[in-house]
């Protein structure tokens, strides 16, 4: 282990980080705001390209930063330089960084356009909403009735 990797703490073993598809339409970024819902997670437009990140340690990682798998660990960290690591590179320069539903929210609404997005929202809500029971013609006669 470089001296580098022992004054970091292994920051790059605390979290994993993959593409997804860009969302297009207030469904898929109802997707997105739910996983921002979830404590550890956050998403990032790089370069145009969508990422989710998830706080999540290795379970190989002990409690000295150390791996406990060094000799069988996967070929992602044998891969990984640490050159370019999360200790030293600093700043990302992320396009946008989304670390709440709200901030993903306000961005989704300004993409579709905010009178679009309004009406798309309360109509997807709408549909889900429950509908009051249908009175039947028996006790439609029997309301008049009286």
């Amino acid at each position: 282990m470089s001296n580098q990797c022992q004054k970091c703490g292994a920051k790059c073993c605390r979290y994993f980080c993959f593409e997804i598809d860009e969302p297009d339409d207030y469904d898929e970024f109802e997707d997105v705001r739910w996983y921002l819902l979830h404590e550890g997670v956050t998403v990032h437009i790089d370069d145009g390209d969508w990422y989710i990140s998830i706080d999540n340690p290795c379970k190989m990682l002990a409690d000295d930063s150390r791996c406990l798998g060094y000799d069988n660990r996967p070929l992602i960290c044998r891969k990984y330089d640490s050159g370019g690591c999360d200790y030293t590179s600093g700043d990302y320069g992320y396009d946008e960084h989304f670390l709440t539903a709200d901030q993903l929210d306000a961005y989704a609404r300004k993409t579709l356009g905010a009178k679009e997005y309004d009406k798309v929202k309360a109509k997807a809500r709408a549909k889900l909403e429950p509908k009051p029971p249908k009175k039947s013609k028996k006790r439609k006669k029997q309301l008049k009735g009286r």
